[in-house]
């Protein structure tokens, strides 16, 4: 993470712990784990008081725009609900574009799975702020997440089925129908991949992907780039 979001992220914990209905904060994504370099964005979790939650996203942001030089827009996941909000905004810093992600978690609903995600593996270090140790009381009951589990027999049908049919829309230059089924290529061919050599248990596809044999991530860069 660049300067600019350092200083940033360390300003919003600040005003967010002036916030009652904010009870604690956490680094999420690759500041969690160490794996941050000067890309790398701003992934924020914030446990809301649950009787506030329906006012969290306007308390939020409107500390996100005390913070930074402008907001450019949010971008809402489909699956927030009344347990979980993930919004990720793209904001303007003093030299440039950059996102912050913030997730806010609904302390009432803090069992539900899609909240249990955001403290998989959750470490006292990983804390930015702590109201009550109500954010502590999580690092007890942390998940420890599990390794990539899936089908082997049917991730292969699948392959060669999709395969067989990629010839068919090449042949008759249908590019729309084709890139669905290369994207269901890519899929089933990265989903076998991990059943084999997943090494970490937290994290989505893209993170584990980065932990599987060099040779095995050149294949699977092939459905979308030149090797060059």
């Amino acid at each position: 993470m660049n300067a600019e979001l350092e200083k940033m992220l360390t300003d919003y914990v600040v005003l967010a712990q002036r916030e009652p209905a904010i009870l604690g904060a956490w680094k999420f994504g690759s500041i969690s784990r160490g794996m941050d370099d000067a890309l790398s964005d701003i992934d924020l979790v914030l446990l809301i008081d649950g009787s506030c939650f329906s006012q969290a996203d306007d308390l939020t942001e409107s500390i996100l725009e005390r913070v930074c030089e402008s907001i450019i827009l949010r971008w809402e996941e489909d699956f927030n609900s009344g347990a979980v909000h993930n919004n990720g905004y793209l904001i303007q810093t003093p030299s440039s574009l950059s996102h912050f992600d913030l997730f806010l978690l609904n302390q009432d609903q803090i069992d539900n799975p899609m909240c249990r995600i955001h403290y998989t593996g959750l470490k006292e270090e990983h804390i930015l702020f702590d109201r009550h140790e109500a954010v502590k009381g999580l690092c007890n009951i942390s998940p420890a997440g599990k390794l990539w589990q899936a089908d082997r027999n049917r991730l292969v049908r699948t392959y060669l089925y999709h395969f067989a049919m990629s010839a068919k829309y090449l042949l008759r230059q249908d590019y729309f129908k084709l890139y669905s089924v290369l994207h269901t290529l890519y899929e089933a061919h990265a989903s076998l991949l991990l059943t084999e050599y997943d090494a970490i248990p937290w994290g989505g596809p893209q993170n584990k992907l980065h932990y599987i044999p060099l040779e095995k991530q050149a294949h699977l860069k092939r459905y979308v780039c030149l090797e060059n």
